[in-house]
């Protein structure tokens, strides 16, 4: 059994940067104006937040492969995927899961960022033109700033930039994509 601090880190993580992610876009999909050229979401993710990377990714086939079917993902199985690594923290058998092995409760909620930012841009793809979103996400790299410690070895200009550029893409209506130092990456 894990310690209540291990608990509270992890639920506290998972509902800022997953939660917290999908409560804003829900929020301000409403509020967001028509336009020709469509709006634009940028998601703030991490690399480390990969399906696909070799290093930190969910080693359990049966989870990954919930979240790499484009078909059957929805807001509640990214909900659920969350839920059960939240419970498994809460009895202690959360490193028996097969989830990643470094930074596991940051890395699972960007990972839950990535695979919501493809949810979305496919539930956005079905809106009339004039009223399209496109939602892309992207890893800023370790950036130097009082969350890495100032430690990071990216300047604060250069960990914005690639999400400045998403935004503001002229005449390219790029949806569902990850990237990092402006190329996209494989989620």
């Amino acid at each position: 059994m894990l310690d209540q601090t291990t608990l509270e880190k992890a639920e506290q993580i998972i509902q800022t940067n997953y939660f917290g992610t999908k409560n804003m876009i829900k929020a301000m999909v409403p509020l967001m104006r028509p336009s020709e050229p469509g709006a634009r979401i940028v998601n703030v993710s991490s690399k480390l937040g990969r399906l696909s990377g070799r290093r930190n990714r969910i080693e359990n086939a049966e989870e990954r492969k919930k979240l790499e079917n484009e078909e059957l993902l929805s807001e509640e199985l990214i909900d659920e995927v969350m839920e059960t690594f939240l419970k498994e923290v809460k009895d202690g058998s959360w490193k028996e899961g097969g989830w990643p092995n470094v930074f596991t409760d940051y890395s699972l909620s960007k990972l839950a960022v990535n695979t919501y930012t493809r949810l979305m841009a496919r539930e956005f793809a079905s809106r009339p033109e004039g009223q399209k979103i496109y939602i892309n996400c992207y890893c800023p790299g370790w950036v130097r700033t009082a969350m890495t410690s100032w430690a990071g070895h990216i300047s604060i200009e250069d960990g914005a930039d690639t999400a400045v550029w998403l935004a503001l893409l002229p005449d390219q209506f790029v949806t569902g994509k990850f990237f990092s130092e402006r190329r996209e990456i494989n989620f």
